[in-house]
C-alpha cells in the first residue's frame, strides 16, 4: 500500500512539471480542450491522479454532501429529569460493586446469565 502510494506521489510530481509548462502555453480555451483531450487518449496516465475520473467523482461526492448538526431541544425539567436518572444507575452500579466486593452474594439474574453461559 505504502509502495503504491509512494509511486502515485513520485509519477504526480514527475507529470507535473510538464503539464505547468502546457497550461503556461498561451492557448486559447478551446486549444486547452485540444491539446488536453489528444494527450489524455494517447498518454491516459500522463495527468497527476488527483485529475482522474474516479478522484474527480469522489470530490464531488464529498462536496455534495451536507454535515448538519445534531441539536437536541428539551427543557430543563427534561434536562434534570435526564441528569437524575443518570446519576440514579451510576449509584445503583456502585453499590452493587461494593456490596459484591465486600462478600454479598451476586445477584441471581447475574448467576441465572452465568449458569446458562456454563451449558
Amino acid at each position: 500500500m505504502l509502495y503504491l502510494l509512494c509511486r502515485r506521489t513520485f509519477k504526480d510530481t514527475i507529470t507535473f512539471i510538464p503539464v505547468v509548462i502546457i497550461l503556461l502555453i498561451p492557448l486559447s480555451p478551446i486549444g486547452h480542450v485540444i491539446v488536453f483531450g489528444a494527450i489524455q487518449r494517447v498518454f491516459p496516465d500522463f495527468f497527476p491522479s488527483c485529475f482522474t475520473e474516479r478522484r474527480q467523482n469522489l470530490l464531488e461526492l464529498y462536496e455534495s454532501t451536507e454535515y448538519s448538526a445534531v441539536v437536541i431541544n428539551e427543557t430543563w425539567q427534561q434536562k434534570l429529569i435526564r441528569i437524575s436518572q443518570a446519576l440514579r444507575v451510576l449509584v445503583i452500579k456502585s453499590l452493587t460493586k461494593l456490596y459484591t466486593s465486600l462478600g454479598g452474594e451476586p445477584d441471581p439474574k447475574e448467576g441465572e446469565e452465568n449458569d446458562s453461559e456454563k451449558s
